[in-house]
C-alpha cells in the first residue's frame, strides 16, 4: 500500500547547487527503486536556521513529497543518514484525506 510522505532535508550551505541536485536525485532514485514515486521536490534555497546545527547557522532546505510503501521509508532514511552534506532531516507521514480532518473539527 502506498502512503504519502514528506521529507524535509537540511543540506550544508557549503554545497553547490549541482551537488545538492545530485543528492536529491539520488534520494529520488531510492524512492523509485523501492516502488514509490516522487510527487514534488521544492528547493527552498539557503536560509538561516533557528539555532546552530552542527556549527552551521545556515542551510539549504529541500522538501520532497512522495508516495511510497512503508518499508521504503527505512531505506530512504538510512541513505539520508549516511550521505555527506546532509546534517538534519525529518520524515513525516501526511494525512490520507486532509479535507476529512478539517470537517471533523
Amino acid at each position: 500500500m502506498m502512503t504519502r510522505y514528506e521529507e524535509l532535508i537540511l543540506l550544508s550551505p557549503e554545497l553547490g547547487v549541482e551537488e545538492c541536485r545530485e543528492i536529491v536525485n539520488n534520494f529520488s532514485a531510492i524512492v523509485e527503486r523501492e516502488g514509490g514515486t516522487v510527487l514534488k521536490v521544492d528547493d527552498w534555497g539557503v536560509k538561516d536556521t533557528a539555532y546552530p546545527v552542527r556549527k552551521f547557522n545556515r542551510g539549504r532546505y529541500v522538501r520532497m513529497e512522495m508516495n511510497m510503501p512503508g518499508k521504503a521509508v527505512a531505506e530512504l532514511e538510512r541513505n539520508v543518514r549516511i550521505t555527506d552534506g546532509v546534517f538534519k532531516f525529518i520524515t513525516v507521514r501526511l494525512a490520507e484525506t486532509p479535507a476529512a480532518a478539517t470537517e471533523e473539527a
